[in-house]
Order: structure tokens, then C-alpha cells, then sequence
């Protein structure tokens, strides 16, 4: 098996950064992975200082097999960063696993991430493998990966050929906008996808994320994702770029899985399972978190 490339995106969080290194680095494979850090240029004077403690954390990082490292002199954005940070090494590597400023991963992740990576190459069907899988109901369900219509942000990792195919123009939204029918079928997988797309499509927001979710959608493809999480979300903060909120997405969290993961070669995807999955995207979860975010900041919880 040829290990994928790692890809960490920072920005301007050296605590969760170095949180973020540290689980990875406790990972077996860490010793035999190629490393890249992307680390995102200042907005401002306060975000000048808050990078140079992240060079700080960067300063003689160990534990890889190579790093590479790359200040930006101007603030891209993360849709910018990821996009072209991606392209850049998956066009050398074929293949790369991604991983943001403020995830926390298990010691089993990048052998997950490997495994996968090489059992489903070939199996069109599939667009991304996830590190991250909500907190479910596995009764009488027999592996450890599931088939899942929604694309997650939370590690990821993809191989070039899917990755071209994604249109990040989206030259055909004129259409979907037009098309209800088709609106209800996006939001299958998450009440928040079509209105989360529309938002880029006005200048509300600039997620590389919801362009990939819509590729993965128009194709018909699946992200697989793990039956327990090897991934945690640490990022709800208020140094956050876009998670100062109160965290819904609920997970159960293995540290360390033993032996391999149990994965057929051909997975079928599973509607009970898939519905499950997403229902911290339904609309009762989503205006909880809501409320749950408004009395935070007024101080009540």
C-alpha cells in the first residue's frame, strides 16, 4: 500500500494546531507519511501575531517521514487555500488526506484513510473517504464503514481523478435553481445544502465544501465514513472561522481501533444507516443549534 500524503490547513490557532499535529504524529504510519502545513496569511495586525506562534508550533515539527511547509504572504481564505493547496499536491501524489487546524484525530486514522483509500480506488461509486461519522444507532449493522450521500468537511481524502470532476464555477446553478425538484433531492442528505450553495452562488460565503458536496451529488457518488468517528471537532470557538456556535454534530469517538477495519470490498449503501447519518443536518437539529448558539452568547448556558 502507497500511504497518501497528508495536508493540514492553518490559519491563526497555534493551540489547536499543535493539538492537531500531536494526534496525527501518534498515528504508526505518521513516521512513513509525506506531510504538507498550508498556513493561511494575515487579515489583519492581531492575525500577524497569532501566525507567529504558529510558526512557533511549526519550528522544528517532527515525527514525518518529510514536511513541507508554506506561508502564505496574503490571506486567501480557507475555500482558496484548500482548493489550490489540494490541486497542488494531489496532482504530484494522485491521492491526498486532508485535515484542518482544529481536528483531533485517532491514533487508528491514517490507517483508516490508507485502507480505504486503496480498497475503493477503483469503485467509481465512491468520491471521498471521511475520518468523521456521527454518533449512530449500529444495531445489527456488520461492518465498521458505511455509505453515506453527503460529503464531510471533518478529514477527508479523495484521489485526482474525482477530484477534477468537481465544477467549482458550479456553471450549471441557473438550473438548479429553476428545478424544485431537484433542490428537494440535494437537501435529501441535509435541510441546509441547497440554501448553503445558493449563499456561495450570492457572495455570502466562499465554501470550497458545498461545491465538492454538490459534484459528489450530481454524480451520484458516496463518501465513506467510519461506523465511530476517528475524528473530533475542537473547533467551536471564537477564534473559529466559521464554528463559533454551539456543537450538534455528536460522535462516538475510538481513540484506537484494533486490527483492521471491517470493510467488504463492494459496499452497499444502507438507507437506514445513511438517514441516521445525517440527521444533524435535519431542520429540528439545526434550529436546536441554533438556540442553543443564541443563549451561549446571551450567557445562559
Amino acid at each position: 500500500m502507497i500511504l497518501a500524503p497528508v495536508i493540514v490547513f492553518a490559519f491563526n490557532r497555534p493551540d489547536t494546531l499543535q493539538n492537531t499535529l500531536s494526534s496525527l504524529r501518534r498515528n504508526e504510519l505518521a513516521k512513513d507519511t509525506d506531510l504538507f502545513v498550508f498556513v493561511d496569511g494575515p487579515r489583519n495586525d492581531s492575525d500577524a501575531g497569532k501566525i507567529a506562534k504558529v510558526r512557533n508550533v511549526l519550528d522544528g515539527l517532527d515525527g514525518f517521514k518529510s514536511i513541507t511547509i508554506e506561508y502564505a504572504e496574503v490571506n486567501k481564505g480557507l475555500a482558496r487555500s484548500v482548493i489550490e493547496g489540494t490541486t497542488k499536491v494531489i496532482n504530484n501524489y494522485g491521492k491526498v488526506i486532508v485535515v484542518e487546524d482544529d481536528l483531533y484525530v485517532s491514533e487508528s486514522f491514517l490507517r483508516f484513510m490508507n485502507q480505504m483509500l486503496d480498497l475503493y480506488e477503483h469503485d467509481a461509486r465512491v468520491m471521498q473517504i471521511s475520518g468523521y461519522g456521527c454518533l449512530l444507532n449500529k444495531k445489527k449493522y456488520p461492518y465498521d464503514v458505511y455509505l453515506n450521500e453527503r460529503a464531510h468537511s471533518w478529514t477527508w481524502a479523495t484521489w485526482s481523478d474525482r477530484w477534477r470532476t468537481v465544477d467549482w464555477a458550479v456553471k450549471d446553478f441557473d438550473l438548479l435553481k429553476a428545478d424544485r425538484k431537484m433542490q428537494r433531492a440535494f437537501c435529501k442528505r441535509g435541510s441546509d445544502l441547497y440554501g448553503m450553495l445558493k449563499n456561495y452562488m450570492e457572495g455570502k460565503n466562499n465554501s470550497w465544501y458545498i461545491r465538492f458536496d454538490y459534484a459528489m451529488f450530481k454524480q451520484r457518488r458516496y463518501a465513506v465514513c467510519p461506523i465511530r468517528s476517528l475524528v473530533r471537532n475542537d473547533g467551536f470557538t471564537s477564534e473559529a472561522t466559521h464554528c463559533n456556535a454551539y456543537n450538534r454534530y455528536k460522535v462516538d469517538f475510538e481513540e484506537c481501533h484494533d486490527g483492521d477495519f471491517n470493510a467488504p470490498e463492494y459496499l452497499y449503501p444502507d438507507e437506514r444507516i445513511m438517514c441516521e447519518a445525517v440527521k444533524f443536518w435535519t431542520l429540528r437539529y439545526r434550529v436546536y443549534g441554533k438556540i442553543r448558539t443564541l443563549l451561549m452568547k446571551l450567557g445562559r448556558f
